[in-house]
């Protein structure tokens, strides 16, 4: 397990010897190994090294599952086009050890998973695309909260079935983006999953184009996720969406600080008998009308900007630009105790509605409510949304 505490937004060039490989701040090789450009080269090089190799793995496409015991750092040199392909539905194409380091490589087209990946491992200027399962795991049943956090920088999860999936472990963020994930199989087309206890810190990540949305958040086990200027937009869905979440305002689970999220489809931020969620700064806009079922055979229209539904407790929306969702700003659907907005900027234009509470005896603090008459209430939907499989 890594001990030493790094900064992945200071990453700079260190020379393992010639060549060179993009490491964080604070890393060193120990010693370096520059295997041959051949598959089975590369495998008995990763066999043999010991915590603080660094691994040089030639310009060349690599088959295989590859696997980077802990502590190992594999990469491709600087400026180089290293590409790994996978060779099994069931093997990851390339496995990360606990504290182990992957810098500069592209996976592409994993028959399986792309990366899964351990605590405290590092990601930096990694590219994981067209994996037909998901790009990049980091997956933990036990203790999760002992191990160190994995950190990403400039990484890119693009067109597998699901971008990042954290089940229980602890990962930061910075940069890189997310987009164009889909599938046809069941729970996928995803964006971003935080999921079974997971502790997901985002800071300047895009989440893009996604088929069924952009993050979803599932609170079991007190799952904790931060996002901080991060972009949502234009997933072909639900933009965030968290589901049993269990925090309070003053301890929120959910954290949304100065981010964007414009242009996604249904709804905007999305929360669903969740209690703790927390969205200041930045905006929710654009979110268009779709059409989706209303779970009797039949169709419904939405599209609304943050929606509050089944017993949504403790949210809190402060010093938000809502403008522009095609039905209304928000929606709260029985709603219960402290639900704010406050000091936001609510602009609806035209047939779109400001705050729409329905179906709600608490009382909602915010301004421009719409209370519809009985048997007028908007149609809502929210799923339980289902959770991908290892």
């Amino acid at each position: 397990m890594r001990t030493a505490r790094i900064s992945l937004l200071s990453l700079w060039l260190i020379a393992c010897g010639p060549p060179k490989l993009e490491l964080a701040a604070g890393t060193t090789c120990a010693m370096t190994t520059n295997p041959g450009p051949t598959s089975a080269s590369l495998l008995e090089a990763l066999g043999t090294a010991t915590r603080g190799t660094c691994v040089v793995a030639a310009p060349a496409k690599y088959t295989g599952s590859f696997t980077v015991p802990d502590g190992v750092i594999l990469g491709g040199e600087t400026g180089a086009v290293v590409e790994f392909t996978g060779d099994a539905v069931d093997r990851p194409a390339v496995t990360l050890g606990a504290g182990a380091t992957l810098t500069g490589l592209r996976i592409n087209g994993a028959p399986g998973v792309g990366i899964s990946a351990g605590g405290g491992a590092q990601l930096i200027n990694v590219q994981v695309q067209a994996s037909i399962a998901a790009g990049l795991i980091f997956w933990c049943e036990d203790d999760c909260r002992t191990f160190d956090p994995a950190w990403l920088s400039n990484v890119e999860l693009t067109n597998n079935a699901v971008g990042l999936i954290v089940h229980g472990a602890r990962v930061n963020t910075v940069g890189g983006k997310i987009t164009g994930n889909q599938s046809d199989a069941l729970a996928s087309g995803y964006g971003v999953v935080a999921s079974h206890g997971a502790d997901l810190q985002m800071t300047g990540t895009r989440v893009e184009d996604n088929q069924v949305l952009g993050v979803l958040v599932d609170g079991a086990l007190d799952t904790n996720v931060s996002l901080a200027q991060v972009t949502v937009q234009n997933n072909r869905g639900r933009g965030v969406w968290a589901q049993g979440m269990l925090g309070t305002m003053g301890v929120p689970r959910l954290h949304l600080n100065g981010c964007v999220v414009e242009g996604n489809r249904l709804v905007g931020v999305g929360t669903r008998g969740s209690r703790g969620v927390v969205i200041e700064a930045g905006s929710v806009g654009r979110t268009a009308l779709a059409q989706t079922s209303d779970g009797n055979g039949g169709l419904i229209s939405v599209g609304d900007g943050i929606g509050l539904f089944a017993n949504s407790s403790d949210v809190q929306v402060a010093a938000v630009t809502l403008s522009g969702n095609e039905r209304s700003q928000v929606l709260v659907d029985r709603g219960s105790t402290a639900l704010v907005v406050e000091r936001s900027t609510i602009t609806p234009t035209g047939t779109q509605l400001g705050v729409v509470v329905q179906n709600t005896v608490e009382v909602v603090q915010a301004p421009m409510i719409v209370t519809p008459q009985m048997g007028q209430e908007l149609p809502i939907s929210a799923p339980m949304m289902g959770l991908p499989v290892r």
